[in-house]
């Protein structure tokens, strides 16, 4: 047995814009019925996005390395703070 689901304001937006964005789809191509749609999509070659997604991965490990400097610096302002305080309140 199937479950059930009450259909609220929100599920009813979410299945009309789908069926929508099918019926949009549909038309952009020029087709009778959206189910025609994936017999006409066409499959892309993946070395077109090879290169953007090589370019995120360096950017990535590039942030990391970034990182790794910033804590770095931060060890230090923490240690230096740490000191200062020490010191201020030996001297009250």
């Amino acid at each position: 047995m199937a479950r059930r689901r009450k259909l609220t304001p929100r599920i009813l937006r979410k299945i009309i814009a789908e069926e929508s964005r099918k019926i949009n789809e549909t038309l952009e191509m020029g087709l009778k019925h959206p189910s025609e749609a994936p017999k006409r999509t066409k499959e892309v070659d993946a070395s077109k996005y090879a290169d953007s997604l090589e370019a995120c991965m360096d950017y990535y490990k590039m942030c990391c390395i970034k990182e790794e400097k910033v804590l770095e610096h931060l060890k230090i302002i923490r240690e230096a703070k740490r000191r200062l305080k020490k010191k201020l309140i030996s001297k009250i």
